[in-house]
């Protein structure tokens, strides 16, 4: 891999010269550290320096951070290109913050990370959420169609925005490119969460990108698809006059001790990038889903991400006990749902990876049949539903633990999130319907984990508490 980078180049001329550490980090450029901790930590505390002189800063770059951050903005093609610290999380916060004020409306796709929610209820909109659409086989969530975006701008035209997620968790993209269209249409500002999609512009056989689709902010989580370390992500604007607001809102989310070896991560992602390009890679993986197809016939569900593979539980399995049969062969799935297990497979060096993993699926999958189920992969979300978070009062509303098979019709006082993928069944303010209430409890007894649901393990929902008037 060649390519120039930047703030990687810095940070390992900085360690050539053996400089003596009189700052912080305390760990002395990994010096103190006996074996056999220092096995692994060593090497990449030389890298984790702090704002010294020709090293930049990231909450006010000039140096090579800014280099290395209009190197990706040149390469994903757009104005500015921000390096994140906080993953996706922090940069659909700080979007959210930084396009949307009080009060407006928004257009919502209902299937987003839980991030995405937190970032609607910090910016108080008042958030209108869409059920994305089905993908009839599998029944999971498929993404935005056209026409789905054009009815919720029919019923609210005086939206001001549109938030979409898109690639899914299992790379279902939709029509993204005609739902971006049809919000610029009505003059709606379009962000979009693409915490799975930082490789999708490196080749045409990848479904769309978000950023050539219209879209004008983009979160990417670099480390999802791309070799940079965890919790490295970018924020891409398609304007450089967004770009002043969204660094406001960054300096107030993000650490002021951001992590070099992640940033320098980020850099050297985008050089390997470069080095991709034109190497026909969503065709190695649309082939290699072939040679799947070819050995065990119906094992796969189909999708628009070739770097994405979701596989089938076979009859008299779940997807989470399939994933665990999984586990004795050393392979680790990224999740499993009551039906699937999905797979994110490498970008490159598939001579590596390939011809192992194609005999450990055959022989898992010898000899089984595919189950036909009715029960559904994904929770029923209302088609419509409107949510104010412009009054929304959160954790100060009275709250009380009740059995979950007594909540239908009481309002969530918290969100109720399985995890992964991380998409809230409920979100705190909403009413306990029967048809999610169902999925909940055949998730849970299914082995299904859900986060953040302080009584939930042991049979309780928290809901708010009845308030009796007086007189």
């Amino acid at each position: 891999m060649n390519g120039k980078c930047p703030l990687y180049e810095r940070l390992y001329s900085h360690d050539q010269h053996s400089p003596t550490s009189m700052h912080v980090p305390g760990h002395k450029n990994g010096s103190l550290l006996p074996a056999p901790y220092s096995a692994y930590f060593e090497k990449i505390m030389r890298l984790d320096q702090t704002e010294l002189p020709g090293l930049d800063d990231l909450h006010a770059p000039s140096g090579v951070i800014l280099e290395a951050e209009r190197l990706a903005a040149s390469q994903y093609d757009c104005a500015r290109t921000l390096f994140l610290v906080g993953g996706s999380t922090v940069g659909n916060l700080a979007m959210i913050l930084s396009f949307f004020q009080r009060g407006e409306k928004v257009l919502v796709q209902r299937d987003v990370h839980h991030s995405v929610i937190h970032g609607l209820e910090l910016a108080g909109v008042e958030a209108v959420f869409i059920a994305p659409d089905m993908e009839a086989e599998s029944g999971l969530p498929a993404g935005m169609s056209e026409e789905t975006v054009a009815y919720g701008f029919e019923c609210y035209p005086e939206a001001n925005g549109l938030v979409l997620s898109s690639p899914s968790y299992y790379g279902y993209v939709g029509e993204v490119e005609e739902a971006i269209a049809v919000a610029k249409k009505n003059g709606a500002d379009v962000l979009v969460d693409e915490a799975h999609g930082a490789h999708l512009h490196i080749d045409s056989g990848f479904p769309v990108s978000a950023l050539k689709a219209g879209a004008d902010a983009v979160v990417q989580s670099a480390h999802k698809t791309l070799p940079a370390l965890t919790m490295g992500a970018f924020l891409h604007l398609r304007s450089g006059a967004d770009e002043t607001r969204c660094r406001y809102w960054l300096q107030r989310l993000q650490t002021s001790s951001p992590s070099y070896p992640i940033l320098a991560s980020l850099d050297v992602a985008r050089a390997y990038n470069e080095s991709l390009i034109g190497e026909n890679i969503a065709g190695k993986l649309h082939g290699f889903h072939q040679k799947l197809d070819e050995a065990c016939p119906g094992v796969r569900v189909k999708n628009n991400d070739p770097l994405k593979m979701i596989l089938r539980a076979p009859d008299g399995w779940n997807g989470w006990e399939w994933e665990k049969h999984l586990h004795k062969e050393h392979v680790y799935a990224e999740l499993s749902d009551r039906n699937h297990v999905l797979l994110v497979l490498p970008l490159d060096h598939p001579e590596n990876w390939e011809q192992v993993l194609l005999s450990t699926l055959v022989s898992f999958y010898k000899g089984k049949t595919m189950k036909d189920t009715d029960m559904p992969a994904y929770p029923p979300y209302p088609k419509v539903v409107e949510h104010s978070f412009a009054d929304w009062r959160g954790q100060q509303e009275a709250s009380e633990a009740i059995p979950i098979q007594e909540s239908e019709g009481s309002i969530i006082a918290e969100d109720i999130v399985p995890y992964p993928p991380g998409i809230p069944l409920w979100m705190a303010g909403e009413v306990v319907d029967r048809a999610r209430l169902q999925f909940l409890q055949q998730w849970l007894s299914s082995g299904g984990s859900v986060q953040a649901a302080s009584h939930i393990h042991d049979g309780f929902l928290l809901v708010r508490k009845e308030v009796i008037e007086d007189g």
